[in-house]
């Protein structure tokens, strides 16, 4: 595919912040939604403040991207908050919605207003979004976020089929990787060395990394649609 115009959401760090590099290498004039515009932005990037659970905000702001003069044809949907890490029964009702909101109604709310201009002219795009290791098989203390991104991956092959041939639509889903939210997980007490001891790359991934798998199911992957990709060093194929 070549693509001309990206977005992404939750650019502004993590894994975000490493796709809009990848894709500024690659060419592509590249538009950021997120909650705030990272402390140091770049001057060939703009960035929306953009809550991606508000409808109206998010069409606003995707109008604005494309009178940037290039209609954007790649979606990248890295927005994300933490769950709460507690058990099912702890679990604050609000909070959970909240997770819910965050990650399953952004990506449609966003998803929806990428592909509604892309499919009413008849032109092809590409969609990823973003799932979890989480969403795999069944875990503790993830009734809420493991839940959501499950979610996620379900959507993902939902719209692949709608949307065919135009838009194609994919998911990764990534194992720990060594953002800011994993950090702050590791800063309040996580023990990240049993997930590097699990993992068959014995490590967690970086956002580049991760970004690359990204970067090549968003343009390169010409044939693919619905997948649901696991990036996890491994993780999901280890069967003990």
């Amino acid at each position: 595919m070549t693509a001309r115009h990206a977005v992404v959401t939750g650019g502004s760090s993590g894994i975000g912040a490493a796709v809009v590099e990848r894709l500024i290498e690659r060419g592509l004039m590249v538009s950021v939604f997120d909650l705030t515009a990272p402390v140091d932005p770049r001057e060939d990037v703009r960035y929306f403040e953009v809550d991606v659970t508000d409808r109206d905000a998010v069409e606003a702001s995707t109008a604005e991207a494309a009178a940037r003069g290039i209609d954007p044809d790649a979606l990248v949907t890295s927005h994300g908050i933490r769950g709460a890490f507690a058990p099912a029964l702890d679990l604050d009702p609000d909070r959970v919605r909240r997770v819910f909101d965050v990650h399953v109604m952004g990506t449609l709310m966003v998803a929806t207003a990428f592909a509604r201009p892309l499919l009413a002219r008849h032109a092809s795009g590409s969609i990823v979004t973003v799932s979890s290791t989480t969403a795999y098989g069944g875990w503790e203390r993830q009734a809420d976020y493991g839940t959501a991104k499950a979610a996620v991956g379900q959507l993902t092959q939902n719209l692949a089929i709608e949307w065919a041939p135009r838009i194609r639509v994919n998911s990764v889903a990534p194992g720990h990787t060594s953002t800011p939210m994993v950090q702050e997980m590791i800063d309040q007490g996580y023990d990240v060395s049993r997930i590097e001891q699990r993992s068959p790359l014995g490590r967690l991934c970086r956002p580049a990394e991760m970004a690359l798998s990204i970067e090549h199911l968003l343009l390169d992957a010409s044939f693919v649609t619905g997948v649901r990709m696991p990036v996890d060093g491994g993780w999901t194929a280890v069967g003990k």
